[in-house]
């Protein structure tokens, strides 16, 4: 490929004389320029489209998904029950506490060891999960338990209320309001 300033010192030469135009085989750089600007907008356009499947795919796999905060409870008026998988952590390496109204699961394990080379590697996880008690569970009769396959159940019961005795509700009569748009007797 012949480019325009290789050749600038042979354009006083005699051989340029004899040559006659001497045409590069380089492209004009604004056609070049015009195509990259093409080839970006085309990306942007492609980036736009898939931004917008991505947002659209979050917000629905964020409305299929239970929030973290809720506290998930199984069947209408049993009470609150969690279970979260633990399969990582033995049960002295966890801590299931009630704040307030709030039920704060942690988990913390280290893990330490050296290779046949001498090469040593520390390792430290933590396992955070808070739930937020509903006002009708009793929070002080909260129980755990721990399955064999690594599952931790927390429930609590429901709050047992006292019966309220029969009573009657006496009905009071207001006086009528006057209806818009009826026209008033002067």
């Amino acid at each position: 490929m012949l480019c325009r300033m290789h050749l600038a010192p042979f354009a006083s030469s005699s051989l340029a004389s004899q040559l006659g135009t001497v045409r590069t085989l380089w492209p004009h750089a604004e056609t070049i320029f015009a195509e990259l600007q093409q080839e970006m907008e085309r990306a942007r356009q492609f980036m736009s489209s898939f931004e917008q499947l991505l947002s659209s795919q979050v917000a629905t796999a964020m409305e299929r998904a239970p929030s973290a905060n809720a506290a998930p409870t199984q069947g209408s008026g049993e009470g609150f029950s969690i279970c979260q998988d633990v399969k990582n952590f033995v049960p002295e390496q966890l801590s299931v506490k009630v704040v307030g109204r709030k039920v704060v699961l942690v988990g913390q394990k280290e893990t330490q060891s050296t290779d046949e080379k001498g090469s040593f590697s520390y390792k430290y996880e933590v396992l955070k999960r808070e739930w937020d008690v509903p006002e009708e569970v009793d929070a002080e009769a909260l129980t755990c338990s721990l399955s064999k396959e690594g599952q931790l159940r927390i429930e609590a019961p429901r709050l047992a209320l006292p019966a309220a005795p029969e009573r009657s509700v006496p009905i009071q009569v207001t006086p009528a309001a006057p209806h818009p748009g009826a026209a008033s007797e002067d």
